[in-house]
């Protein structure tokens, strides 16, 4: 029995995806290597983009903010009998 067959574009997908992976990867070798001292100048901003990055496309694994509160009788996530 043949395996299966990947359809052409499939397998161009592949190639393309294969081939900016290694462009990127050459990319962030290169500023590794030559501009070091730019790229620790950048890292506060890139933690500040990266934080609002996750706060705007990392809500869309749970089905939004509708949810929170069904398990605490309504509360927005705060334990209520924690001694305060």
């Amino acid at each position: 029995m043949r395996p299966p067959v990947h359809p052409p574009q499939e397998r161009r997908t592949q190639y393309m995806r294969a081939g900016l992976t290694a462009l990127i990867l050459i990319g962030v070798i290169y500023l590794l290597t030559n501009h070091w001292l730019h790229v620790l100048d950048a890292l506060p901003y890139v933690f500040v983009v990266a934080m609002m990055a996750m706060h705007l496309f990392g809500h869309g694994g749970h089905g939004g903010h509708g949810g929170h509160g069904s398990g605490h009788g309504g509360t927005t996530g705060r334990d209520t009998d924690d001694g305060y």
